[in-house]
């Protein structure tokens, strides 16, 4: 068996002759030459309306966010509120006897409810209407005759809203297609 001479590290990596005396093209860059003050005026009328753009782009987005952030107040704030309102409500509703103690109750409800309508809170009534998921939490369905199927027909919490915004749906109870009968 022949052996075939290792090359040496120099040769390695080393272009053959031919290679050595080819030269790459060398490609000068000219300076470029200043603008023009119209290409200049051009150019910061440009970044004039592209930073303008995005200061109007800006200020409708802290508005947006600032709504959202205001929403959330009022629904952090009503969640702890509304339920004793509800309680305010259903005593109210309550035969007494003493009918001073329940005058002072319907004051504090109509204060609480002029006080919610001051802000934008209106409270939703949703009895005998259509049963709407984006106003309304189905708690129950039941059978009931006299009322058309997929309405109302009993509310066990009101609903509020804050001008389109739902602050807490209206807890209803449906109505419920009668059964129909089965013929054998």
């Amino acid at each position: 068996m022949e052996k075939k001479p290792k090359p040496e590290p120099a040769d390695i990596g080393e272009p053959s002759a031919p290679e050595r005396d080819v030269e790459a093209p060398v490609t000068v860059n000219p300076e470029p030459s200043p603008p023009t003050p119209e290409e200049e005026l051009v150019e910061l009328k440009d970044k004039y309306l592209r930073l303008a753009a995005d200061f109007d782009n800006f200020r409708k987005r802290s508005l947006a966010q600032g709504h959202l952030v205001r929403a959330e107040a009022f629904r952090t704030i009503l969640s702890s509120i509304l339920p004793a309102v509800d309680d305010l409500h259903l005593a109210a509703a309550h035969d007494t006897a003493d009918e001073a103690y329940r005058a002072g109750i319907v004051k504090v409800i109509e204060k609480l409810d002029a006080a919610l309508a001051a802000v934008g809170v209106e409270r939703m009534d949703p009895m005998g209407r259509p049963f709407d998921p984006r106003f309304h939490e189905c708690l129950a369905v039941r059978p009931a005759p006299d009322a058309e199927p997929g309405t109302v027909i009993a509310v066990h919490a009101q609903g509020y809203l804050w001008g389109e915004v739902v602050l807490r749906p209206a807890q209803v109870v449906v109505a419920q297609a009668p059964p129909e009968d089965v013929k054998e």
